[in-house]
């Protein structure tokens, strides 16, 4: 059986851009785990989850404060990562 650290290790987002994600989503994080490692394997993939990441970056500055370094430090490591802008 796999662990919920073995799904986020095999999603291809950090622990950090996944809690961003289920948070943006109001997803349960293994499910986030799951549905992260189908979207990156897609054209729009990376731009889709950047997309996301973002929002959820600019929405942690208001609601989520305590949140938004490490979900700015996921954004900016998946930019870099995936060369997405």
């Amino acid at each position: 059986m796999l662990s919920l650290e073995d799904c986020i290790a095999f999603s291809g987002l950090t622990a950090e851009q996944l809690e961003a994600v289920a948070c943006h989503e109001h997803l349960p994080l293994i499910i986030v785990a799951e549905w992260a490692e189908t979207v990156l394997e897609a054209q729009d993939g990376c731009a889709k989850v950047a997309a996301i990441l973002c929002e959820e970056v600019e929405a942690a500055a208001i609601h989520h404060r305590d949140r938004l370094c490490d979900w700015a430090r996921g954004l900016e490591q998946f930019r870099r990562e995936h060369a997405v802008n």
